[in-house]
Formats: structure tokens, C-alpha cells, sequence
């Protein structure tokens, strides 16, 4: 049995008219929408936990990776710690089974201006033939942001695919902005 024609236009002419009432108002004024308060500042994560690298052994290290470099405007930068671990993950981007270094870098602020640390650089060699090694990510692990106070200090961590056949001759270089010179660490790691 066929709709007669008028049935079937109806309901096309109810909804033009429900939409073209709907954007009237009664009142004509605007309603004037009251900003919220501000949204919270990021909460910045606990360096414990910016470092944490679950399952990693600490290894020594020998040499120039021991020694801290100190700045004319007493900024330091050093090496607090080096572990290694074979990454167990299994996900995009993961390399399952590979051995990655990590570095762990503090900076001191001795000066009497705040350090900015928004433009840390790490950069890792190995070997005789000073192999640069490949930055890669683990666990929780973030580098450097912000500044850090005078007197302050902070910590990030690092991770390079840095295999251990390399680990008797390890450079890293540490740049941080265009004031200080590249700070050189140089030495070996022992597991």
C-alpha cells in the first residue's frame, strides 16, 4: 500500500520548523558566559619517579665520567649514576631484548641566576672508534625542562642503546645552552 505524499512530507516540515524555532529566544539577549577559574598548573613529576628505571643495575664507572665539571659561575654538571637493562616491553617502538645504558645527569645551580634547562642536549660515544650511540626511551624516564633555582639542583635520566662491548671507552657530552661550553665525561663502566 503507498504513503499518500502529504504523509510523507510532514515530518520534514515539523523538523525545519522544531530547528527554526530552537535557535529563537524570548528574551533576545545573550546569555554572558562567566570564565571558570583557571585550569590547575601541571604538577610536575617527583624526580624519583622521573628517573625510576625498574629492573636497571647499577653499574661504576672509571675515569673522567666520575669527575664533575664545574663552570666559572659555579654551574656543575655530573654523572650521579649508570645502570644498564635489557628491555623486557613489548609494544611499538620497544626493541625487545636490547641492553640500553643509562645515564643519569644532575646539574647544580652555584650561580646566583636561574639555569634554564630547556635546551639540554646529551649526547653518548663509545669504542675505539667513538660510535655515537642511539638515544632511545625507557620506562618513565624524562629529560631536562625548566630551570632550576640558584642553589637548586635537579636530576634527569638518560637511555642509549650503548652496547656493552663499548663500555671500556664511553665519551658523553652534555650541552645546555649557548653561555657554557659542551661539559666532556670520558672514562669506562664496569659491570
Amino acid at each position: 500500500m503507498a504513503v499518500p505524499r502529504s504523509l510523507r512530507v510532514a515530518p520534514v516540515a515539523v523538523l525545519t520548523v522544531a530547528l527554526a524555532l530552537t535557535g529563537c529566544s524570548s528574551s533576545g539577549k545573550k546569555k554572558d558566559a562567566k570564565p571558570g577559574p583557571p585550569p590547575p598548573a601541571p604538577s610536575e613529576q617527583p624526580e624519583s619517579q622521573a628517573n625510576a628505571a625498574p629492573g636497571a643495575k647499577a653499574v661504576t664507572m672509571s675515569g673522567g665520567l666520575k669527575k664533575p665539571v664545574t663552570y666559572d659561575d659555579k654551574v656543575t654538571v655530573a654523572i650521579s649514576g649508570v645502570r644498564y637493562v635489557k628491555n623486557t616491553k613489548h609494544g611499538p617502538g620497544e626493541l625487545t631484548g636490547q641492553t640500553l645504558t643509562i645515564f643519569t645527569l644532575r646539574f647544580s645551580n652555584g650561580s646566583g641566576q636561574p639555569l634554564d634547562l630547556n635546551g639540554v642536549r646529551v649526547v653518548a660515544k663509545y669504542g675505539a672508534g667513538k660510535q655515537t650511540a642511539s638515544p632511545t626511551s625507557y620506562a618513565n624516564l624524562n629529560d631536562f625542562s625548566g630551570t632550576v633555582k640558584p642553589g637548586a639542583s635537579r636530576s634527569a635520566s638518560y637511555a642509549f642503546d650503548l652496547p656493552s662491548q663499548g663500555y671500556k671507552s664511553v665519551m658523553l657530552g652534555v650541552t645546555f645552552d649557548g653561555k657554557h661550553k659542551t661539559a666532556l665525561f670520558s672514562g669506562a663502566i664496569h659491570p
